[in-house]
């Protein structure tokens, strides 16, 4: 049997990231709630992404040599 397309094509999405970040790199991360969290993470969340927006974001981290904690989270 063929495998058939999902008609959902977008997820929602949270992304850990080890150090904060400062503010104005908000505007990098466009589309993304991005927060400092007590323990030094910085926690990218976004409600409705697909996957060419989802790469986009991990080339973004792995461009400003950020650690990746976690893997991203379907809802």
């Amino acid at each position: 049997m063929a495998n058939k397309p999902q008609t959902n094509s977008s997820s929602a999405y949270e992304i850990r990231v080890k150090d904060h970040l400062e503010k104005h790199w908000s505007t990098y991360f466009s589309g993304w709630l991005g927060k400092n969290l007590e323990n030094g993470e910085v926690l990218l969340a976004i409600p409705y992404i697909d996957q060419a927006g989802l790469l986009g974001v991990l080339n973004k981290i792995r461009n400003l040599n950020l650690l990746l904690l976690c893997r991203a989270n379907r809802k």
